[in-house]
């Protein structure tokens, strides 16, 4: 196993595009499919930059295992932007431990494809 799921139904959601990624069943997939993703290496400030998150969870940062906490995390490019789209509590974990080296799993369009579907806010 790569990387353990967050949730059992975890989906991270981009308003602006109006789509949702099912987390979950990526991870699932790279988790099967391990000779399909390459797990990469980059200096932790460089992710820090590109996640858009806004959300963070103390408790859960409070309670992170090293071995979580050095998972690698999901990185793909939308509109020529790169987005964290798991992960953002793992990559503020080793920001806080001062970890200069973050691992990474970059997700192309391909790979990302089947799990994105549109979204729309129900009132």
């Amino acid at each position: 196993m790569i990387i353990e799921k967050g949730a059992s139904d975890e989906i991270f959601v981009l308003q602006d595009f109006g789509i949702q990624i099912d987390i979950a069943g990526l991870i699932d997939h790279i988790n099967s499919n391990e000779d399909q993703y390459q797990v990469c290496e980059c200096a932790t400030s460089r992710l820090l930059e590109v996640n858009r998150a806004d959300g963070i969870n103390r408790e859960v940062l409070a309670n992170m295992s090293d071995s979580r906490s050095n998972q690698p995390i999901l990185v793909t490019a939308i509109d020529e932007y790169e987005w964290v789209i798991d992960g953002n509590h793992r990559l503020i974990k080793r920001a806080e431990l001062a970890k200069a080296v973050a691992s990474y799993i970059p997700i192309n369009g391909v790979q990302l494809d089947p799990y994105v579907s549109e979204f729309s806010w129900r009132i």
